[in-house]
């Protein structure tokens, strides 16, 4: 990945991500090789984001979460790289956010993500139209929001479980 030599990736994962999108029918074909590889580094430095704040739920760009997506695709090394990276797996809630109830919270949870990027990497984490927020979050330390009382994120109180 030298494309980008100013967006270092926050963490390394096992798999190639880039040439995963060449072989996904879900990415643009006439994407070149340095945008896949910075939505890759976008991907690797949200990772870093939810290792830095464990405990803490965090929103991916849809840009983030279609490279997420392709991380998942690979289960035995997706689980290795979370063991690695978190201590277990990261789970994935794909599709919060469309009950009603659900929006404002995972707005919350976006804007917050929004914050700790621009503290930690200098820069917007929303640039473009197509990185904006998904229908989706994550919890670091691998327990289902809905299924999981412990997690010790205020956000999480505010949704009825």
């Amino acid at each position: 990945m030298t494309e980008h030599p100013h967006l270092a990736p926050a963490v390394e994962i096992s798999v190639d991500l880039v040439a995963a999108a060449r072989r996904s029918d879900d990415f643009d074909a006439a994407l070149t090789d340095a945008e896949l590889e910075h939505q890759v580094v976008r991907y690797l430095r949200f990772l870093g984001l939810v290792r830095r704040h464990p405990g803490l739920a965090m929103a991916p760009t849809r840009d983030i979460d279609m490279i997420w997506h392709l991380h998942m695709l690979k289960p035995v090394a997706y689980h290795a790289d979370c063991e690695r990276l978190f201590g277990g797996l990261l789970d994935h809630d794909g599709g919060f956010g469309k009950a009603p109830d659900e929006a404002p919270v995972l707005e919350r949870v976006f804007r917050r993500t929004e914050a700790f990027w621009l503290e930690a990497y200098g820069e917007p984490y929303v640039t473009r139209a197509e990185e904006s927020a998904t229908k989706c979050w994550h919890d670091c330390q691998g327990r289902c929001w809905h299924a999981c009382k412990s997690i010790q994120d205020p956000l999480l109180d505010m949704v009825a479980t």
